[in-house]
């Protein structure tokens, strides 16, 4: 089973109100009806649905009319970075997600011990709840002390786990990064590998290459943290919408981590997401 570890699903600003900016202007539209479509004509039987911003009504009620089809991450709001767990809960109450994204874990230069986001954090964990993040130079510092403060917690670093700042919209409407990777950025998610917990997500060559598929300026980078990881902590995704058209939806099933056996991608391309969301599984 192939499982899209990571797509956004989102309508018009018009017909759900919704964040809007340079990457999702409010006309955009990307219905979960052709996000289904795209997966069937590329084989794909499952996804991890994630809203642009903290709005959940769309991705709730894809929930609802399609059950154990897709998993959902949340984006977190304020009051989840300020700590509060019941809040948390009544959020997910109205919307049964399974994970919720951050680039945000504390305040630079202060422990996460003291980080307002830690207690939502600790309940995260005892609710089985995934971190899905990326983070920005400032908070890597942070991510090396996750696994000590919170050691259930399952993590999913996005997108090779790369380094965000200076996104631009490239001509395909996609995001762009000139500099996914400054140094020292990936050290730390390269050590985050030693936690049995943490995984990384192949997915977002797109965005971080200089170059055309297969991205072969990313090959170091994406075979050190095959190295670290290994399949079976690494999960594919597309990012549908931004790849739907270039370079291709299907297309990007045919990269592979230098060195990557059969059994290897079928972890990378199911497996491992299949062990962090159980429901997805055949019934």
């Amino acid at each position: 089973m192939i499982v899209d570890a990571h797509a956004h699903v989102f309508r018009p600003a018009s017909v759900l109100p919704r964040a809007v900016d340079e990457l999702a202007p409010a006309q955009r539209d990307a219905p979960v009806e052709d996000l289904l479509a795209t997966m069937e004509a590329a084989g794909v039987e499952r996804a991890v649905l994630v809203p642009l911003g903290t709005e959940d009504e769309y991705v709730a009620s894809v929930l609802a009319d399609h059950p154990g089809r897709f998993a959902a991450i949340a984006v977190a709001d304020g009051a989840i970075l300020e700590g509060d767990v019941a809040a948390l809960d009544a959020r997910r109450a109205e919307f049964p997600f399974h994970g919720v994204r951050t680039q945000w874990l504390g305040e630079p230069g202060r422990p996460l011990e003291a980080s307002p986001l830690l207690p939502v954090l600790r309940a995260m964990a005892e609710r089985g709840l995934v971190l899905w993040t990326y983070l920005a130079p400032g908070q890597l510092r942070l991510l090396g002390e996750l696994p000590a403060a919170v050691p259930e917690l399952r993590i999913v670093l996005n997108h090779l786990g790369f380094c965000p700042h200076d996104m631009r919209v490239d001509a395909h409407g996609r995001p762009s990064f000139e500099d996914p990777f400054p140094d020292g950025s990936l050290e730390p998610v390269l050590a985050l590998a030693e936690h049995e917990h943490a995984h990384v997500m192949f997915s977002g060559h797109y965005a971080l290459s200089a170059e055309d598929p297969p991205y072969r300026d990313l090959d170091l980078v994406v075979s050190r943290l095959f190295d670290a990881y290994g399949a079976g902590r690494m999960l594919w995704a597309s990012d549908y919408p931004w790849t739907r058209d270039v370079p291709g939806y299907a297309s990007l099933l045919e990269l592979a981590p230098p060195g990557a056996t059969r059994a290897g991608m079928d972890a990378i391309h199911g497996g491992t997401a299949l062990k962090l969301f159980p429901h997805l599984g055949p019934v």
